[in-house]
C-alpha cells in the first residue's frame, strides 16, 4: 500500500500569526508549561508543529499548540500539512492518542533516564516521575565499578581438608601479608 504525503512544505512561521486550533482538546497543565520551557531552553525546537495551510495565507495549528503560546514572537518549525479542514480534525482528534497507545519497556526507559543530565530542576523532577527506579537503587542495580579486578593478577588456589583448616591458614597467610579471601565450592 501506498501512502500519501501531506507534507507541503516546511517552513518557519512567527508563532503569533500562527491560528490557534479552537478545536484543539489538550488542556496543559502549568508543569508541562514549565518543562517544555525547560526542554526548549536547554535544547531548543526538536520537533515541528503541524499546521494546516488555510489558503489565504493563514495556518491553523493541529499539533504544537503549547509549543507556540511558549514561543510567542519567534519562529517556530512547522510542517505544513495539505489537508482539508475534516483532514485536520481528524488528525487533532488522533495524533496524540495514537502516540499515547505504546507500551513503555520501563528497563529501556530507566537505562535512557540515567544517560539524561538536566540544570533543570523541574526536568529533573519529570524525568524522576518516568523512571521506575531512584537513582541510588539504579547505581545498585548497575553494581559498583569493579574495573581495577580486570588488571592482571596471579592466584593461588588451596583445597583445605575442613573449614578449620581453610580459617587457620587464612589467617596465617594475612598475618604473612597476603591478601587472601576464602571460598567455597
Amino acid at each position: 500500500m501506498k501512502f500519501k504525503d501531506r507534507i507541503k512544505s516546511f517552513r518557519r512561521i512567527q508563532a503569533s500569526q500562527l491560528k490557534r486550533n479552537l478545536k484543539n482538546w489538550r488542556i496543559h497543565k502549568e508543569t508541562q508549561e514549565t518543562v517544555l520551557r525547560a526542554i526548549l531552553k536547554e535544547v531548543g525546537f526538536a520537533s515541528a508543529c503541524l499546521v494546516r495551510d488555510c489558503k489565504n495565507g493563514t495556518f491553523e495549528i493541529i499539533d504544537g499548540h503549547l509549543r507556540a503560546d511558549i514561543a510567542e514572537e519567534e519562529k517556530v518549525p512547522c510542517l505544513v500539512l495539505d489537508v482539508t479542514k475534516p483532514e485536520a480534525e481528524k488528525i487533532l482528534a488522533t495524533f496524540d492518542t495514537v502516540t499515547s497507545m505504546a507500551n513503555t519497556d520501563q528497563i529501556a526507559l530507566d537505562t535512557l533516564i540515567t544517560s539524561v543530565s538536566t540544570d533543570s530542576k523541574d526536568l529533573q523532577e519529570l524525568l524522576d516521575s518516568l523512571s521506575s527506579v531512584s537513582s541510588d537503587v539504579m547505581e545498585k542495580i548497575e553494581g559498583e565499578d569493579e574495573s581495577h579486578l580486570l588488571t592482571d593478577s596471579f592466584s593461588v588456589l588451596i583445597d583445605c581438608k575442613d573449614e578449620f583448616e581453610q580459617i587457620a591458614l587464612l589467617k596465617r597467610l594475612k598475618k604473612e601479608g597476603f591478601v587472601c579471601r576464602s571460598w567455597i565450592s
